[in-house]
């Protein structure tokens, strides 16, 4: 995304100023200990299952900037008491670094109990076992950013805050309605301008009503998809809570948010928070994508790389949404996830965002697709994605093709190079490797960009004769469509077609070390070892050598053994590795 680049150029080139680079947990809530978050991207999403702690680190952001602490959302109470240690005395404390006036700056934040304030945050003097800077009696001063927060699970309208979770008491309205009815007739007189506030026996009811601009309308309509014609707000605690009210004008209907969806309202307030905050704010937004089907979602974060290019804000949000983390670089996104050990809460950076939606189990529906030649190449493969993790593993399916290699390369691949971006890769053995590197046909002058010229190219290429069903032409064959078949061909085998090492996949795999063994568990006389050893060492292919290795150790050569001896090699080869590591 063009959007995504420039923003990257701007980073890159020191223009975000008040800029919080990362920031150390260690020891805060029940977040793992020393866990520290990059934000290298000024864009950034927490995405995990529910009760992750993503919005407690959304909370301890709110509170690095001067002025602004945690306590707003985390204190102690009777029922959840906090413990102010943990077991080496360290008090819950988080702390940052971002860079001014040339220097790094650092600054920790640490919950202090005192007699008259047990939930006070004060900013510390560095702490070298929190992994600090320590200077002498010097300590930087938190960073001057204005800072929006904004929890979109509890951004209702005044008319929802009521009708679901008001009450009737000291009303002479039969119901709710009635009683909404009955103030709405004020409501409607600011919206109209008959009166600009409405006062009760002890105070002014409303905030001056606000006209949303050009601006906000024309944001407003993007995200949602629909046109505003107009619009006003207005806060007010006229249903007794306090709440936004706001009236909409479509080129088909005015309305008020008693018929407006949760989503509309949401996404106004946010709109109208993020357009006037000033530049450099640290923009805080708890799962924006609340009450938002997936299109506007995807278009509420093109508003927020916007205004990030524009004023160089610093946005985090915490999210479930794919379609929010979609097309996202991997530096943006950070995956909470539960330690199985411990119960206490990591953080995984830099996975892309198809890796991301493992952790929220999310279905992929068009994982990529890995074909190979045998069901050894299949198990290497697989074992091979499973070390690089889980999420990276869930994005792809292995296959094996009975056929080996000349199917898929006359059948195969003939199909899969007519998708303009096919999910499908080529792992041919090693053998299959040629001695020069695949053809790029852009290469190639145009006069030689020929049916022929490029046939033959292939045939270096595969070693085999690929034939190309087109449609039929004038004059027989259309060679137009032949053409671009071919070099479809060889643009797939440039961009999805690779090799295993060795010449075969037991090469990969075979041990003289966990073969020996093998036989010396079997045979007990070192004189019978010796001679077969001797034996096997005459064997010059290693998919002999492991039939020869089966039939003395099983008793049997048959493909379900081999494989079987197979895995035990690999086993050995992935063990030995680990140590190496």
């Amino acid at each position: 995304m063009e959007l995504i680049e420039t923003i990257q150029t701007i980073r890159s080139s020191g223009q975000f100023m008040r800029y919080i680079d990362f920031v150390k947990f260690p020891f805060y809530r029940n977040i793992e200990i020393d866990t520290r978050i990059n934000f290298d991207f000024p864009l950034t999403v927490f995405i995990g299952q529910n009760g992750c702690g993503k919005s407690s680190c959304l909370h301890a952001l709110y509170g690095a900037p001067e002025g602004y602490t945690p306590y707003k959302f985390w204190f102690d109470t009777k029922v959840d008491p906090v413990s102010y240690y943990d077991e080496q005395r360290k008090r819950h404390s988080f702390w940052y670094s971002f860079q001014e006036d040339d220097q790094t700056r650092e600054v920790i934040k640490a919950r202090i109990k005192r007699q008259n304030d047990p939930n006070y945050w004060e900013t510390s003097r560095p702490l070298a076992w929190a992994g600090m800077r320590t200077r002498r009696n010097e300590r930087d001063s938190p960073i001057v950013k204005n800072v929006v927060y904004l929890d979109f699970r509890s951004e209702l309208s005044a008319f929802d805050k009521y009708f679901y979770f008001g009450n009737l008491k000291y009303s002479r309205a039969r119901n709710k309605q009635e009683f909404i009815r009955r103030k709405s007739s004020s409501l409607n007189k600011i919206f109209t301008g008959e009166k600009r506030t409405i006062n009760s026996s002890t105070r002014t009811l409303n905030k001056p009503v606000d006209v949303l601009s050009s601006e906000e309308l024309r944001w407003i309509s993007f995200i949602l998809g629909r046109d505003y014609a107009r619009g006003v707000s207005v806060f007010h605690e006229l249903f007794r809570n306090e709440g936004y009210s706001v009236l909409f004008q479509t080129n088909f209907a005015k309305y008020s948010e008693a018929v407006a969806g949760s989503g509309e309202i949401a996404v106004v307030r946010l709109v109208k928070e993020v357009l006037t905050a000033e530049d450099y704010s640290l923009i805080l937004l708890d799962e924006p994508e609340v009450s938002l089907h997936p299109g506007a979602q995807r278009r509420l974060t093109i508003f927020l790389l916007d205004q990030i290019m524009r004023k160089k804000h610093q946005i985090v949000l915490t999210s479930h949404s794919p379609s929010i983390v979609k097309g996202l670089p991997k530096e943006a996104i950070k995956v909470f996830y539960q330690n199985p050990r411990n119960g206490r809460f990591l953080i995984k950076e830099n996975l892309t965002p198809e890796e991301a939606f493992f952790h929220i189990e999310f279905q992929i529906d068009n994982r990529k697709n890995i074909v190979v030649e045998d069901i050894l190449a299949k198990e290497i493969i697989s074992e091979v994605l499973s070390k690089m993790g889980s999420e990276t593993k869930n994005l792809f399916n292995v296959k094996y093709n009975p056929g080996g290699e000349s199917v898929i390369k006359k059948e195969f691949i003939p199909v899969f190079c007519r998708e303009n971006d096919s999910h499908d890769f080529i792992f041919f053995d090693g053998d299959q490797n040629p001695e020069n590197p695949h053809f790029d046909w852009r290469s190639i002058p145009t006069t030689d960009l020929t049916i022929e010229n490029l046939s033959a190219k292939i045939r270096v290429q595969t070693g085999v004769e690929i034939k190309f069903s087109v449609d039929s032409g004038q004059g027989g064959s259309n060679r137009e469509q032949q053409l671009e078949l071919l070099k479809s061909f060889l643009d797939y085998y440039l961009s999805n077609v690779y090799y295993l090492p060795g010449r075969i996949p037991e090469d990969i795999i075979w041990s003289e070390e966990m073969a020996e063994m093998l036989l010396r568990s079997v045979f007990s006389d070192a004189t019978v070892v010796n001679q077969k050893l001797t034996e096997l060492n005459r064997i010059n292919s290693t998919k002999q050598k492991f039939v020869f290795v089966s039939e003395h150790t099983s008793g049997e050569s048959t493909s379900d053994a081999i494989l079987s001896l197979q895995k035990q090699f690999f086993a050995k080869m992935v063990a030995y590795r680990k140590q190496r590591l």
